[in-house]
């Protein structure tokens, strides 16, 4: 991931220095796990724990030589040690160790998203609680609907994250495994226990069953995952760029004091920040393909996964962080227009009550077909858009009163209906 994009916290797990350090680790828990096995004895194994160091400058010249980083790596640490040096990777291969240990790099970087996530939902539920009472025009296509709750948006987004932290939480059981079975996955070489007690070690569980390489199933419903997580970020992030837009102008994004949206029209304020979301989330929608990809392996294993996954992990995890903590910020300062928001109802001229009439109409004359009904309304309805007239006023003049009563007209017009019902979904998504 390019600089720009990538967070702190993402650069501790995913940097060269934390693999070859978990790389290491990994090597003497293994270590550990034969020695109580009694492969070799104990003693060797406390040579290993203290003597076995990383030279990154040597391992580079050997990979040089070798063209292989693992066996680099290897002969790197043989070379910290004496004879107890030919324990180091016994009975293993490479992808134990490095399949292990990207598996472990993930179980870290999961507990990151799940607090996004987390810290996405806490500030989602505050601005649903905030504007629970507040009506803003609905819009299904595009064009004006019924009025809803604004709350009711952000209850929404809430709701899915809770559905996008099950899906991580299974992903997680699915990924964070540790697999030491050797060249063919048979264990051939190396007793199961040890994987076994390197998992227990690590707060993993243990593969139930692989190859050379722990499958790429896993890594694909992972991504799937991830990608989905970041289709509901981009999603907020596009209903802001759409309710910024100047002839909506109901919901924008914070412009501070000395923020600038344009290099050639001063005026403009840009829905930015959502923009950058959208774009990463796309990004991050590309590299699920190429994990369906890294599944279709030869026979073993090949190695077409290694090369693109050294890119897309690090990519995905760096850029679900940065968008996850850059919506929170969207939310911190988003700027909630009431004024245009009632405005925006006014403009509706009343056309929102066209299925309450039509319901009252059904409902109180039993010979009338619905069919008869809904035409009279749209009729009425056309005309009011057309001329830019009050719903109600085309109404009457189109002779309503052969329908209802005055009473029962003015009972469709009840502005509290479209909202009566909001407390029972917040106790639903919010229980």
């Amino acid at each position: 991931m390019i600089e720009r994009y990538q967070t702190e916290a993402m650069n501790k797990i995913w940097n060269d220095e934390n693999r070859f350090n978990l790389w290491l680790q990994f090597q003497i828990d293994v270590a550990e796990a034969l020695s109580q096995l009694n492969y070799f004895p104990k003693s060797d194994f406390l040579k290993i724990k203290n003597h076995a160091k990383l030279n990154l400058p040597l391992m580079k010249k050997l990979e040089i030589e070798t063209k292989h980083d693992v066996v680099a790596f290897t002969r790197m640490l043989s070379a910290s040690l004496k004879n107890e040096s030919r324990w180091i990777h016994y009975g293993l291969t490479s992808t134990d160790m490095v399949d292990s240990v990207q598996n472990y790099q993930i179980k870290q970087a999961n507990v990151i998203i799940s607090n996004d996530i987390l810290d996405l939902q806490k500030k989602l539920k505050e601005l649903a609680i905030r504007y629970k009472n507040q009506p803003i025009i609905a819009r299904t296509h595009g064009i004006f609907a019924e009025p809803t709750s604004l709350g009711l948006k952000f209850a929404l987004w809430y709701d899915e994250l809770n559905r996008q932290l099950a899906r991580l939480d299974l992903a997680k059981t699915q990924i964070e495994v540790v697999k030491i079975t050797g060249s063919v996955g048979n264990f051939a070489h190396v007793s199961p226990k040890v994987s076994e007690i390197v998992a227990k070690k690590w707060k993993m569980t243990v593969d139930s069953c692989a190859t050379q390489v722990v499958q790429r199933d896993r890594h694909s419903f992972l991504l799937t995952t991830l990608a989905n997580i970041a289709s509901t970020i981009e999603k907020i992030a596009l209903e802001i760029r759409l309710s910024q837009r100047s002839e909506v102008n109901e919901l924008a994004e914070g412009f501070a004091l000395n923020q600038k949206g344009s290099s050639s029209m001063p005026h403009k304020k840009n829905p930015i920040a959502s923009e950058n979301i959208v774009g990463l989330s796309r990004l991050i929608r590309t590299y699920v393909n190429v994990s369906f990809e890294n599944n279709l392996l030869w026979y073993e294993r090949d190695i077409s996964h290694s090369s693109n996954e050294r890119v897309i992990f690090p990519d995905v995890y760096h850029a679900l962080d940065f968008i996850g903590k850059r919506m929170v910020n969207v939310l911190e300062n988003l700027v909630v227009n009431t004024g245009a928001i009632n405005e925006n109802l006014r403009k509706a001229n009343d056309l929102y009550f066209s299925q309450p009439v039509l319901l009252a109409i059904i409902k109180n004359n039993p010979k009338l077909t619905r069919e008869a009904a809904y035409d009279f309304i749209q009729n009425a309805s056309l005309i009011a858009q057309k001329e830019n007239q009050n719903f109600k006023d085309v109404l009457q003049a189109n002779k309503i009163d052969k329908y209802l009563t005055q009473e029962q007209l003015i009972k469709c017009y009840d502005e509290k209906q479209f909202l009566v019902n909001v407390d029972y979904i917040f106790n639903k998504v919010f229980k």
